[in-house]
């Protein structure tokens, strides 16, 4: 007998709208705490089920059906080799929408994420992001929504918040605190021009 849990959607992947859906309320492939310091070979790791009741079901090619990926809490520097890491394990890499890179030693935001033009979370708190422009590649993510930074050196930065609006105004909510019709009106150049970067 067929788990229907487990079944797969069998119309072509780009233009069946239900294997999107599926996607979008999969759970995430959550690989946080394994004290991972690179992501070369993210493929051969197990993902945790715990903290999500299971991992995600897997497609026709045999890769997870979801749109979210949990890093956090490890010891990664760089995201170097994660494109190539989601195109291994995720049936549709252009729907990811979620990463969560929260607690690692990353100092930088990279360029990886700008692979992901369906991004609409991305958590970075608890990291050493010590230059708040930065947040400027983020930029071209024009579905980007819910960002975190705080616990990094730039979130002690005066006028932080506008700071972060005035680079990235497309996002709704940062630091799980939504934004205001207030603090849209003072993200400006003039309230922005201050020293942008915490030694």
């Amino acid at each position: 007998m067929n788990d229907s849990s487990q079944s797969v959607p069998r119309m072509q992947h780009t233009t069946d709208l239900k294997f999107v859906q599926d996607i979008k309320i999969g759970k995430p492939l959550d690989y946080s705490s394994k004290s991972l310091r690179t992501l070369d070979k993210l493929i051969n790791e197990t993902p945790l089920s715990a903290r999500v009741h299971g991992v995600p079901v897997r497609g026709i090619n045999k890769k997870f059906i979801c749109g979210a990926i949990w890093l956090n809490n490890n010891y990664l520097t760089s995201l170097k080799g994660l494109s190539k890491s989601v195109e291994e394990l995720l049936e549709l890499p252009a729907y990811l929408t979620w990463i969560d890179i929260s607690y690692n030693e990353f100092k930088n935001i990279g360029q990886e994420f700008l692979h992901f033009q369906n991004l609409r979370i991305l958590y970075m708190h608890g990291n050493h992001i010590n230059d708040i422009s930065d947040v400027i590649k983020l930029k071209s993510l024009l579905k980007l929504r819910t960002l975190t930074l705080h616990g990094n050196p730039i979130s002690r930065l005066v006028n932080y918040r506008s700071l972060v609006l005035f680079y990235l105004p497309q996002i709704k909510s940062l630091d799980f605190s939504f934004i205001t019709r207030q603090e849209r009106s003072v993200a400006s150049p003039i309230t922005c021009s201050t020293v942008n970067k915490i030694n």
